[in-house]
């Protein structure tokens, strides 16, 4: 289950007053991904910005995670820091009970390709290459084998995006484009998946039909965490728990609201 270290969100489920470790739990509610104490500061002029202020959480495989706050709040960064994208400042970050911050960059990069799934609020689509190319993409450093081909088509017939598979991605709609983003973030068959304004600039279907996937995703035993401002996400019924991040720290659920202030609840327009 998520657990916060303070009781700072509120949950559609059983939530914890303190992380649990990944050796506590049971082998099919096992901590994919957690945080102590995390903080990320960046330099702004001369001054040292704290971005991320002492973070701790962790998620267990099954749960899906919204991840709200005001834009400029950290959560791309958060997410980023658990994606072992960037090394924070102090503290840890475990991926399926990895630590990942003292990590050389080739350790870590191995780590995300193959627990860590991405889905980008641009999509990160190289529009030159074939909708089936960038499903393999995560593969390729490692040389693509057969089952990496199979696994992709398989995906692509789950997301009914088979018919399109040799056609150039920089010829998809907003829709396709983000069913191909997914299909590349399962490859490997993470056990984390994170996602930042997943249904951004989609319509309604698409972002209803993107909400009900992600729910199935979650079904099947993976983590989710996703930063969404858009109540078609908030509102999925397969949200187990929602976290509101403010000024870098998690904050009670009704501060949270009252932070991002009266256009809470509408889809999002933009990045942080």
């Amino acid at each position: 289950m998520v657990a916060p270290v303070a009781q700072l969100a509120r949950t559609r489920s059983r939530a914890y007053a303190s992380a649990r470790m990944a050796s506590a739990v049971s082998p099919s509610r096992a901590l994919a991904v957690e945080t102590r104490e995390l903080t990320k500061r960046v330099r702004d002029g001369r001054e040292r910005r704290t971005v991320i202020d002492r973070v701790s959480l962790g998620v267990s495989r099954g749960e899906f995670v919204l991840l709200r706050g005001p834009s400029g709040s950290g959560k791309t960064t958060l997410l980023a820091l658990l994606g072992a994208m960037l090394s924070p400042t102090s503290g840890e970050v475990l991926v399926d009970g990895e630590p990942t911050s003292r990590l050389r960059d080739a350790q870590r990069a191995e780590v995300r390709r193959n627990k860590i799934g991405f889905v980008f609020q641009d999509n990160q689509l190289i529009d030159a290459m074939t909708v089936r190319e960038n499903v393999l993409l995560p593969s390729m450093p490692d040389g693509l084998r057969i089952q990496d081909v199979r696994r992709a088509d398989a995906l692509l017939e789950r997301f009914a995006m088979h018919d399109l598979a040799h056609v150039p991605a920089g010829t998809l709609s907003g829709g396709e484009r983000q069913r191909v983003a997914l299909a590349r973030a399962l490859l490997r068959d993470p056990p984390l998946l994170l996602l930042d304004e997943p249904s951004a600039h989609l319509d309604d279907a698409h972002a209803r039909s993107i909400a009900a996937t992600l729910e199935s995703l979650a079904k099947e035993g993976r983590a989710l965490i996703v930063a969404s401002h858009d109540s078609r996400i908030a509102c999925a019924p397969g949200v187990s728990t929602e976290l509101v991040l403010a000024e870098g720290r998690l904050v009670p659920q009704e501060e949270g609201v009252r932070a991002m202030g009266p256009d809470h609840g509408r889809p999002s327009e933009g990045a942080e």
